[in-house]
């Protein structure tokens, strides 16, 4: 993975991205649309399953109906000069739906009252049709009289039939009535009719055996016939519903079971008193047939999507790369100390920011590393400046020493007394030079304390103020209001600032201003020396604080002033640095951390310290 580019991490990283969030909408999408359909589709079951049901219900009590009346008419005497039987027949011939009408009396004899010619032509007959009944077909003795009894015989008809028993008004003696029977064509018990071949119905005995089937596919009823009556499972295998319908439960419901292997959702209800059920079912991989090619779609959709998304982004991943390469390339070089560099910017504003602030760091990095150089450059001539005037310092010392003897020694007159003030007066020079560079080297450590900086600072301007106005330069004060403390020397901040007002009447010759200010800015009190001198050259500002390098005239200077003051604003832990402008002016600023608890005091020397003291012998 660390070989990849970036470029290719991107692409990587966009694309299971884009994947996941898609897999997880699409997914949660499909889930909430199966479970909305399997409650719409048990919803659209039941209210099938019931309708059905209410519809089973108003046949069989029409039926019914018809045969109480047809065996009421048996009852009641013929009109005179007809047959009863006659006047049956043509009763029943109205009655197209009863194929077959017979009537157990109760002796226990079953005869026929009407058979109908559609009988024979369905491949039945009479005896046939007796033979089922009697033979346990139909419960004649136990058959309640306030439910009929409806079932199929499985009578080998070349139309499906089912068989409806009621059982008659009870005679004056209280002993049970005769019992009616009927063979009806199936389709008078329900009809398909609006029911979609998506669905599967089918109508039930208290057992769970099919009487009606509806599975929008032939299936073999009873016998063999090809008929909606009956269906098989595989192998042959007559299908039964005994484990998806209740125990003792007579209400309706919704279930999802698994029927020879194949995944269900399927409604009930009873139908009336009848203990018969009406079902409705549908395969799940049916029902869900649409929510699958929803499912193919999306895929589908998402796929192209994902192809344009990364496209997009191998677009954009390039274009971010490019400029990326480069800020890395030019933070190389940067880090290699090439600060000469420029970044294309090639992209949007947030791209073109960073290589603004890249381009401000590699300013502030160029600025620092200047700094650097240049205290790395001090130090060591401090260091190298420290070695050579304690070596050179005391060899002077005896020399004026000697020199002044002699001044003391020789008469007035005396030719070598000329050679005496020369040399007195040389190392003089000398020992203030090697006193300068001491103070640059900042060998010694000066006592800090708590100081106000405005009063260090007044207290100078007030010292050179006439001096200067006798050059006629004018000192302009812009001290802050408020007291400003620092932890100092209050010797050397008026050396530092006496140094720099004096630099500055020095570029004034024919006069000018000299404006001195104190404030605080951001935690830091700052020094403003402002002129409007000739200014500094550019060639020139780079080297202002090198020892011995000075521009004013020989004898004049001896390159050491702002050394020396560039390494008292060090000790104090600050920083001054320098705007110069030729013909404008210049400007020294200073800045010294502010605080306002003084600080410890250093250590007293033992008082069984070592001393050395130089005897000089003056004879």
């Amino acid at each position: 993975m660390n070989r990849l580019g970036l470029r290719a991490k991107l692409l990587i990283a966009m694309f299971l991205i884009l994947g996941v969030s898609i897999g997880l909408v699409a997914g949660q999408a499909v889930l909430l649309f199966q479970q909305d359909k399997s409650s719409y589709v048990f919803d659209l079951n039941a209210s099938q399953a019931i309708k059905i049901a209410d519809e089973i219900q108003a046949n069989v009590r029409h039926l019914t109906e018809k045969m109480r009346i047809f065996a009421d008419a048996a009852r009641l005497q013929p009109p005179p000069g007809s047959d009863l039987k006659t006047v049956l027949g043509a009763m029943l011939q109205q009655y197209p739906e009863f194929l077959l009408f017979s009537v157990r009396g109760e002796d226990g004899s079953l005869r026929n009252v009407f058979t109908s010619p559609a009988l024979e032509t369905i491949g039945l007959s009479k005896e046939t049709v007796h033979a089922a009944y009697t033979g346990g077909g139909v419960p004649f003795d136990s058959l309640p009289q306030e439910r009929p009894f409806i079932a199929r015989l499985g009578l080998a008809a070349k139309m499906p039939t089912f068989t409806l028993a009621v059982r008659g008004a009870a005679g004056p003696d209280g002993r049970p009535g005769a019992v009616l029977v009927a063979e009806i064509p199936l389709d008078r018990l329900y009809a398909s009719r609006a029911v979609s071949r998506l669905f599967e119905v089918y109508v039930t005995d208290g057992g769970g055996k099919p009487i009606v089937a509806f599975t929008g596919r032939p299936a073999a009823g009873p016998g063999g016939a090809t008929a909606p009556g009956g269906t098989e499972a595989p192998g042959g295998a007559t299908l039964g519903f005994a484990d998806l319908l209740p125990k003792s439960a007579t209400m309706a419901g919704t279930r999802e079971y698994v029927a020879s292997g194949t995944a269900m959702l399927a409604a009930y209800s009873p139908v009336g008193s009848l203990g018969l059920w009406a079902i409705v079912q549908i395969p799940k991989a049916r029902a869900f047939e649409a929510a699958h090619r929803l499912v193919v779609r999306s895929l589908a959709i998402a796929g192209v999507v994902c192809a344009a998304a990364v496209a997009l982004v191998f677009v954009f991943a390039s274009s971010i790369t490019r400029s990326l390469v480069g800020l890395t390339r030019a933070t190389e070089q940067i880090g290699r100390g090439q600060f000469d560099i420029q970044v294309p910017v090639t992209v949007g504003a947030r791209f073109k920011r960073m290589t603004e602030e890249l381009a401000a760091r590699e300013t502030a990095l160029k600025e620092a590393n200047k700094r650097l150089i240049e205290a790395e450059k001090m130090t060591a001539l401090g260091q190298l400046g420290a070695g050579i005037a304690h070596e050179v310092k005391n060899p002077m010392t005896s020399i004026r020493g000697y020199a002044q003897m002699g001044l003391r020694k020789v008469p007035p007159d005396s030719p070598l007394r000329e050679y005496f003030v020369t040399i007195e007066k040389e190392t003089g020079r000398s020992l203030e030079i090697l006193k300068n560079l001491l103070k640059f080297s900042r060998q010694e450590t000066a006592e800090m304390s708590l100081i106000d900086l405005n009063a260090v600072v007044s207290d100078t301007v007030k010292l050179v103020m006439h001096q200067l106005s006798m050059r006629k330069v004018d000192v302009v004060p812009d001290l802050s209001e408020e007291p400003i403390q620092v932890v100092g020397n209050a010797n050397q901040i008026e050396q530092v600032v006496l140094n720099l007002m004096m630099n500055a009447g020095d570029a004034m010759e024919k006069g000018g201003r000299i404006t001195v200010g104190t404030d605080e800015v951001g935690g830091q009190a700052r020094i403003r020396v402002a002129d409007t001198g000739s200014g500094i050259p550019p060639d020139v500002i780079g080297r202002i604080f090198d020892p011995f390098f000075t521009t004013k005239p020989v004898g004049k200077g001896t390159g050491l002033g702002l050394s020396v003051s560039y390494g008292i604003v060090k000790e104090h832990k600050g920083e001054i640095t320098v705007q110069s402008k030729v013909g404008a002016g210049t400007t020294f600023t200073i800045l010294i951390p502010v605080t306002k608890t003084a600080p410890k005091a250093a250590p007293q020397a033992a008082a069984g310290g070592e001393k050395r003291v130089r005897v000089i012998n003056l004879r």
